[in-house]
């Protein structure tokens, strides 16, 4: 029987089969801090082989054919993906939004957006202050919880954020041994932008919508509970799958806790915007 990994969360559970130490490798950068059950029943398993002689990786997800690559990077991209598509599909038993996820003393930052939002950027911009790392794409809060559990995932950079976050940390030189980059994307661990983060599962505390704008004005808005609960929906994933489509947890949650839309174009008008809020909440 081939080695996996069963990956948990958000009510579901999918698992990766692999032979070799390349696709070890892989595998344990990805998911070196996600959860993994032996007990689980997974929903998808995803088998990942290497090929010594022809250098050659297959990905397969069940028997379907996902990838052949010599490339690790491609390789762990695409997997990433996948296995992230699958479990928001199957999630269940509570909200699963697009959002990144982040503690800072004790205290849990909900940061909901859709693609290009920025708030993958973001996330390692706080990681760099000294936050600690939850999520940059998949935060899970069960039925009648305000507990974070997310999806501790390398973080998944365009490659534009290199200009961005360069004051901060020049990752790239220094750290190329520990990132995949892609053509378009880099994969890099949460410990090169906070080196003593630590994974936990903190209350909710406070939700800042970010929108990054290019040269735009910075401003901070806080939203009624109305507001805060519409723009909740248009990020949750697994609307499809909850009782009235998760609405009443979505109203409990917009009751409960502040919540802020923030616009901004670069760090320096943020400064310590963010942790003055969670002080202050």
């Amino acid at each position: 029987m081939m080695p996996n990994y069963t990956i948990s969360f958000a009510g579901t559970a999918v698992a990766v089969e692999y032979e070799g130490e390349r696709p070890a490798k892989i595998l344990q950068f990805l998911f070196e801090a996600v959860p993994v059950s032996d007990s689980a029943r997974p929903e998808i398993v995803y088998r990942l082989h290497y090929d010594d002689q022809a250098d050659l990786f297959t990905l397969k997800k069940d028997s379907t054919p996902l990838l052949q690559s010599r490339d690790e990077a491609a390789v762990a991209d695409v997997l990433l993906g996948s296995v992230c598509h699958q479990l928001a599909w199957h999630s269940r038993g509570g909200l699963l939004f697009h959002a990144g996820g982040l503690a800072w003393q004790g205290c849990g930052l909900l940061l909901p957006g859709m693609m290009g939002a920025g708030k993958t950027t973001l996330t390692a911009w706080l990681l760099g202050r000294g936050w600690h790392y939850l999520s940059d794409e998949m935060v899970f809060i069960a039925n009648h919880s305000d507990t974070l559990t997310a999806l501790p995932r390398p973080l998944n950079l365009k490659h534009p954020a290199r200009s961005v976050l360069k004051p901060q940390l020049d990752y790239i030189s220094h750290h190329t041994g520990q990132i995949y980059s892609t053509p378009t994307t880099d994969l890099v661990s949460p410990r090169l932008f906070n080196p003593a983060t630590r994974f936990s599962a903190p209350p909710l505390w406070l939700i800042i919508f970010p929108h990054f704008q290019a040269e735009g004005q910075f401003s901070l808005q806080r939203l009624s509970k109305a507001q805060t609960g519409l723009a909740l929906m248009k990020c949750l994933v697994n609307a499809r799958n909850l009782s009235g489509h998760g609405f009443a947890g979505i109203s409990r949650l917009a009751r409960q806790t502040p919540a802020f839309k923030m616009n901004y174009s670069h760090f320096d008008q943020i400064g310590d915007t963010v942790e003055q809020l969670l002080a202050e909440e």
